[in-house]
Formats: C-alpha cells, structure tokens, sequence
C-alpha cells in the first residue's frame, strides 16, 4: 500500500513536470510570436497598418488642416481606404489610362516641387541690378519733351520754273517779315495756304522732340524744337513740298520717371526674367537626365487631326455648346 502511494506520488511529480515544461514552452511560443505584432493596429489582407502609419496619418492630418476624428474613427478610414485600394487594385484600376495620367501628372508636379521650387524661391533682385536695369532702359522711363508749334506753310509744286519759286520764296520771306511786327497768328491767315490750322494762328498742336512720322517735314519740327524762347520764329525752311516758318507756342521739358517709382516693377521684371531662365536650365537639366532619341519618319507617317479645338467647337450646333 505505501509503495502504490509513493509509485502514484513519483508518476504525479513527473505529470507536474511534464505539465510545467508545457506550459513553459507555451510561453516561449507566445514570446516568440509577440514581437511580430508589435505595433500592428490592424491588417487589411496582406497590408498591416502599423503605429507608425498611424501617426504618420495624424501628422499628416493636422499639418494639411484636415479633420482629426478618433482614433478607432480614424483607424477605421484607414482600413476603408485600404480596403477600396486592394480593390482597384485587383480590378486593375492603377493601369486605367487616366488614373495612369494623373498618377504622371502628381510626379512631375513633385519633381517642380522638389528641385524647381527651392531655387524659384532662392532668386534674388538686388538693388545694384534693379538699377542697371532702370539705367539701361531710361528711355522707357522718360517723357521726351514736349512743344507747341504754329507754322506757316507755302507749298511748292515741283513742276514750277525757277522764275515762279523764286516768288514764292519771297512771298515766305514777306510772311516772316510781317510775323516778327505783326505776329505770327495773324500773318499766318494772310500767308499760309494749310487749310487746317491757318485760321488757328498756325496752331498745329503738340510733338514729342525726337518723334519722326508726323505729317509735317522732321526739319520743320526739329526747327520748332531749336528754338530757344516760347513766341521765338524760325528762318525760312525749304523742304520738298514748300516753304515754312515755325513758331514755339509753348513747351515742356522731359521727365524722368525717378526710381523709387518703378522700382517694384523692375523688380518684378528682373525676377521673372530670372524665373525664365531657371525653368529653361531645369528643362535642359532634367532632358539630359536620360538619353533621347527621337524618329521624324514615324512621327510624320502618323494620322494627325488639323482641325483645332476651338474650331471644332464652332463647328457644333449652338444648343450643343457650351453657354458661360
């Protein structure tokens, strides 16, 4: 009897042990297995959202000003989101043309972002170059000076004998003599044959000194402009089509746009030209990136519409088009 209670005591201490090694190597399994799953919030197939997506998906949130729900919420948009992008996956929906085509598009947008950006942002317009190129284009910025002319015009016509011109110069040279006692107005009534302005004293209105294209001989203006004092009479000019004299009514001296006015624009304008030459340097850059090799033949052996757009639109009947 007391051998049976010690045999049945010795079999108990060896089930205990066998038991404890179990359990023992159960809790090494489920050591083993437990680092896997650290960090793993959810998994969507053969995709596991893990804490660090989470928190990548918070910080993204809150710098884009986006709604930050809960976290089982938010966990759960991820999953549906996951969800739907295994499912176009499976359909094939990545390859779609368009999908394709925006997918391209957001590439490229990136590339601008990360290499063009930073050096669109980094150009400069210093002073010393927004003056040079005031100073180069000073002209652009300065009102020529202005006078006010009256003229007294005879004309010739060129098949008049020496005999005949000859008199028309001195009937000039008598308009003249009369202007400088009597005053140009009214001499340029009696004498100038310009239908237009000889009942106005002569009064051809304002020019702009250094302006050609004007109806009247660029030496009679230039003569106007030469003159010193407002009220101030030329000598007789001989032209190809008459004879004239020249009065200043009035004048006005240049202007000089100051810098300080235009200098926002310049500024503008130096940075755009600037901007220009980057985004060319980038485009050479990024097409030398990889080779290209390019086939004339095949390109002109394509079918190519020649209608436009636009005109194709003209083209629809008006209930078919579009109304703003």
């Amino acid at each position: 009897m007391i051998k049976m209670v010690r045999g049945v005591c010795g079999e108990c201490r060896r089930m205990a042990a066998l038991s404890g090694l179990v359990s023992l190597l159960a809790a090494f399994t489920g050591c083993s297995n437990k680092p896997s799953d650290v960090g793993v919030l959810a998994r969507v197939g053969a995709h596991v959202i893990t804490r660090e997506d989470f928190e990548k998906e918070v910080q993204w949130r809150v710098s884009n000003q986006r709604p930050l729900p809960d976290k089982q919420a938010l966990l759960e948009e991820m999953i549906t989101r996951e969800t739907r992008l295994q499912k176009a996956r499976a359909l094939g929906l990545e390859n779609d043309p368009e999908v394709r085509r925006e997918y391209e598009n957001m590439l490229t947008a990136r590339l601008e972002e990360h290499e063009l950006t930073p050096r669109l942002e980094a150009l400069k317009a210093p002073p010393d170059e927004v003056r040079s190129l005031y100073e180069t284009n000073l002209a652009h910025y300065t009102r020529p000076a202005k006078a006010r002319l009256a003229l007294i015009e005879i004309k010739i016509d060129p098949k008049l004998e020496a005999d005949k011109i000859t008199e028309l110069q001195s009937r000039i040279n008598e308009a003249r003599s009369q202007a400088l006692t009597r005053g140009f107005t009214r001499v340029a009534a009696d004498f100038s044959e310009d239908q237009t302005s000889r009942y106005k004293g002569g009064d051809v209105g304002w020019f702009d000194e250094g302006v050609t294209g004007y109806r009247w001989p660029d030496e009679v203006i230039s003569a106007g402009f030469a003159l010193n004092t407002n009220g101030a009479i030329s000598e007789v000019i001989k032209t190809g089509r008459g004879f004239f004299l020249v009065s200043k009514l009035d004048s006005r001296p240049s202007v000089v746009t100051p810098l300080a006015q235009v200098e926002n624009s310049l500024q503008r304008r130096l940075l755009a030209g600037k901007q220009q030459q980057l985004r060319q340097a980038f485009e050479r850059e990024t097409r030398a990136f990889v080779p290209v090799q390019t086939y004339p033949q095949a390109l002109a052996a394509l079918d190519y519409p020649t209608t436009t757009v636009a005109k194709a639109a003209e083209a629809l009947p008006p209930t078919m088009l579009r109304t703003p």
